[in-house]
C-alpha cells in the first residue's frame, strides 16, 4: 500500500474530488480531506523562514551530517 499526499489549489478541489469518488470503489482504498485555512498556512511559511535561521547556522553544522 502505498500513500499520496496532494496540495491542491481551493478552486480545484471539486475536479479532484470527483476524480476520487470515480476511482474510490476499485482503486483507492481511503482518502481524507485535511482542510488548511489561509491563517495557518500564513502561519507556517512564517515559522518556516524563522526555524530554518535558528537550525540553519555554523553551530549546528556539526549535527547536519546525522540527518
Amino acid at each position: 500500500m502505498q500513500t499520496i499526499k496532494l496540495e491542491i489549489e481551493d478552486s480545484k478541489v471539486d475536479i479532484v474530488l470527483n476524480i476520487i469518488e470515480n476511482l474510490k470503489s476499485n482503486v483507492i482504498s481511503k482518502y481524507e480531506i485535511i482542510n488548511q485555512n489561509s491563517e495557518q498556512k500564513d502561519f507556517t511559511k512564517i515559522s518556516n523562514q524563522s526555524f530554518s535561521k535558528v537550525w540553519d547556522n555554523k553551530e549546528d553544522s556539526i549535527y547536519d551530517k546525522f540527518l
